[in-house]
Formats: C-alpha cells, sequence, structure tokens
C-alpha cells in the first residue's frame, strides 16, 4: 500500500505541481500523515497485533504473556510424553503379569499329585522359558531409545532369582505377582496426576491467551480506518491537483 502513495507521488512530481506543493503545504502534510496512518494500520494487520508506538505498556505485557503461553505450551507437550513413557511402562508390566498368571497355573497344574517327576520336569522347563521371556521382554522395552526398566535389568539377583526354587512355588509367584500389580498402581497414579497437570496447564493457557487477546488487532476497525483513509487520501489529492 505504502509503494501505490510513493508512485502516486511521483505523478504528481511529473505533473509539475511544486508550485501547488509551496501553496498547500497544509494539503501535502495532511497527505503525508494519512500515508503514515494506513502504513500503521498495515503494520497493524499484518503482525495482528498492536504496535510498540500505539501503547507500550500493552505490548510489554502482550509479549510477556506471548512467553508464557510459549512456556505452558512447551510444558504440555512435556507433561503428554511423560504420560505416554508411563503408559508404555505400565503396558509392559501388563503383559508380564500375564505371562506371571500363566506360570502361577502350570505351578498349580505342577501340584497335580498325579504327575510324576518327568512331567514335572517338563512343566518346570515352561515355566523357566516363560521367566527367561519376561527378562528378555523388561529388558528390551524402551521409550524413544531409553530403557524403561535399567535399574531391574542391571539387578543380578532379579535374574538369580527367577532361577530360585521358591519361585516355583505358589508363594514365590504370589509375591513377584504382588510386586508387579503394585509397580502397575503406581504407574496409574503417576499418570493421574499427570493428566490433571495437564488440564491444569490447558486452563492456564487457554486463560493467558485469553487475556492476551486485548493486545490483539481489531481487523474491522483497521480495515474501516485503512478504506477512510483511502478515500480521504484521494478526496485531498484531487483537491489538491486544482488548487
Amino acid at each position: 500500500m505504502k509503494h501505490i502513495y510513493l508512485v502516486i507521488y511521483a505523478i504528481l512530481f511529473l505533473l509539475n505541481i511544486s508550485n501547488i506543493y509551496s501553496q498547500s503545504n497544509s494539503s501535502v502534510n495532511f497527505l503525508n500523515q494519512t500515508i503514515m496512518q494506513n502504513d500503521k494500520s498495515m503494520n497493524r494487520l499484518s503482525s495482528g497485533t498492536l504496535l510498540w508506538t500505539d501503547s507500550p505498556s500493552s505490548r510489554a505485557v502482550y509479549e510477556k504473556l506471548e512467553s508464557h503461553v510459549r512456556f505452558l505450551s512447551m510444558n504440555m507437550r512435556n507433561n503428554e510424553d511423560q504420560i505416554s513413557y508411563y503408559n508404555s511402562r505400565e503396558g509392559y508390566l501388563e503383559t508380564t503379569g500375564t505371562t506371571l498368571q500363566r506360570i502361577r497355573e502350570l505351578i498349580l497344574q505342577r501340584s497335580n499329585s498325579f504327575y510324576g517327576p518327568d512331567e514335572r520336569e517338563i512343566i518346570d522347563s515352561e515355566i523357566y522359558i516363560h521367566y527367561e521371556g519376561i527378562l528378555n521382554e523388561l529388558s528390551w522395552a524402551q521409550f524413544n531409545t531409553i530403557s524403561m526398566f535399567s535399574s531391574w535389568m542391571e539387578s543380578e539377583e532379579l535374574k538369580n532369582r527367577f532361577k530360585e526354587a521358591n519361585f516355583y512355588t505358589l508363594e514365590g509367584i504370589d509375591r513377584i505377582l504382588k510386586s508387579v500389580i503394585s509397580e502397575r498402581s503406581r504407574m496409574g497414579a503417576i499418570v493421574n496426576t499427570l493428566r490433571h497437570r495437564a488440564n491444569g496447564l490447558a486452563i492456564e493457557r487457554e486463560n493467558s491467551i485469553a487475556f492476551q487477546s486485548n493486545g490483539d488487532t481489531n481487523y474491522a476497525t483497521e480495515l474501516s480506518n485503512m478504506m477512510r483513509n483511502e478515500i480521504l487520501f484521494f478526496s485531498n489529492l484531487f483537491l489538491l491537483k486544482y488548487q
């Protein structure tokens, strides 16, 4: 828009209106002011916000809120990543719990008095394979290349426990099932806490954006001002030409 006015000025100079300019300085000043006002309107419309020259204090508040909104958005993203992490961790523990339930069934089957040593040895082999599967699955479990059970897998005691005789008894399997169920409950509590935090962050961000809108450009007003200034500009230009 500003370039259009510059072209008009060039045309006026080509028409040799220097004498008119000296006689009608006030009209030309008015044209300059109109151009400046339209330039400001264009800047407001292109940025969508008030200019520093409009209200320095309001603009400062707007930019401070903009920084806070970005901070809240990043916190919300980090919070969602944590929820995904703990949901994934809980999912692996759910699979582990299912396998442990199968081991428990095998231990109950093994306690059948009609089974001989060979049958019990076969069942023990299957139980051992299930335990090895649990260890392998937990060691492979990753979230964005981060091992989710590294502290568990670094424990040689945990690995060796699955080879002990008491893990082939109902008491032993119930103990480890209880620990897995307890860990799953802890994961669920953490996820619920993170979801509550996510709701709080979303509400705070929404309120900040709503308050920030006080510094937004009123598009209808600015467009109306531009149309009015254009009418005034060309009207004064016409009058100036015939002075």
